[in-house]
This record gives structure tokens, sequence and C-alpha cells, in this order.
């Protein structure tokens, strides 16, 4: 039974109808980015020529890079839901993982917290990693957004508990939906592909993602 504020386990479609809405919206902003770029080279040119400055280039290069890592990202889930990409299976070492996650964030967003020393299990390490940054992205922009995103690690014998939360908790609880980022519906797929689980506690300005990893 899911707890209120949480889909079910079984709810596959919530996730896949609200994976699609945020890959769409997504999509939205660099092509909007490139029309507007589009648009001002071609009112530095004449006779229908773009003018493209070093500026306006950077834009353009920026815009189609996240177009193509969207493709890249929907191309692997795809891949990995039809059963034609096999995971790693480790070892990997969680502290490694997340020093790695940290490089891959924006530079205007960061996670803070310990991960004890000594924390294997056999998971994907490339994946997890960007499942991790996915997560911590996903959390600032389903909490509180303020660029800050805190870590806890509960080890267990059996599982691993990885907390990401943004936010303080207040006020009644909320299903996760696209506003909350692709990047949440990837990650979440590949972390449950590595046999893990993932949960979450969703309110006004807070979010908190529980990765259970198996050992």
């Amino acid at each position: 039974m899911a707890q209120p504020g949480h889909a079910s386990a079984t709810d596959e479609e919530l996730y896949r109808r609200e994976a699609m809405g945020a890959f769409a919206h997504e999509v939205r902003t660099p092509l909007t980015s490139i029309r507007m770029v589009l648009e001002l080279a071609r009112r530095e040119g004449t006779n229908g020529e773009l003018v493209l400055d070093g500026e306006l280039a950077g834009m353009l290069d920026a815009s189609v890079d996240d177009l193509q890592q969207l493709a890249d990202d929907l191309q692997e889930a795809s891949r990995l839901e039809r059963g034609r990409l096999v995971l790693n299976a480790g070892p990997c070492d969680l502290a490694a993982a997340v020093g790695a996650a940290r490089e891959l964030l924006p530079r205007d967003l960061e996670l803070t917290g310990d991960v004890p020393a000594g924390i294997e299990g056999p998971w994907d390490i490339a994946r997890l990693v960007r499942a991790l940054a996915g997560f911590t992205v996903a959390a600032n922009r389903g909490g509180n957004g303020s660029g800050n995103v805190t870590l806890a690690v509960d080890e267990g014998v059996e599982t691993v508990r990885v907390t990401l939360t943004s936010g303080e908790a207040a006020g009644e609880t909320r299903l996760i939906a696209a506003d909350c980022g692709f990047s949440f519906f990837r990650s979440r797929l590949f972390v449950t592909a590595m046999g893990g689980a993932v949960d979450y506690d969703r309110r006004e300005r807070y979010l908190s993602i529980s990765l259970l990893l198996p050992r």
C-alpha cells in the first residue's frame, strides 16, 4: 500500500506519464533557445544570411548539447526497458560514486553531507553516479530550489539507504510530477534496474528522495 504522497510500486503508468511530460517540457527549452539564437543571427546578417558572433555560437552549442543529452538519456532508458542494455554488477564504492556525482552537478547546485568510507555494493558505477546527480537536481527542483541538497546515508547489513533532501517538511504530502524534471524518472529507472528501490516524501517546497540499494 502506498503512503500518502507516494506512488505505489505497481503504479508505473504514473511514472511513465509524468516522465513523458517532463521530457517534452525539457526538449522545448533548448529548442526555444535555438530559435532565439537563429532570430538574432538573422538580424545581424543581410539577404537572409545568418551571422553568429562568439556569444551566439556558444549559446547555440550549449542548446544543441542539451538536446543531444536528452536524446541520449531517452535512448538509454528505452534500451534498458527493452532488455537491450546490460548493467555492470560492480563492485562500486558509494563514496567514490557520490564524489563523481558532485562533479556532474551545475555550478549553482551543491550536494552536502558525508558518506562513510568502505561502503560497497553490486551497482553499476556509471549509472549510479548519473542517478545520484539526477536525483540531486530533481530534489532541488521539487524542493525549495535553494541550490543546496543534503545527503544522508544509513548503512544496513543487506541494504544501504541514501537520502537526498531539499527544504523543510511541512504541509500536506504530494505526488511526484513532471515539474521535478526528467532526471528523476531516468534515475529511478536505473536504480530499480540495479535491484534497488526509490521512495520519496514531497510537500510544499520540500522533496526528500530515498534510494534503497542492495548490498
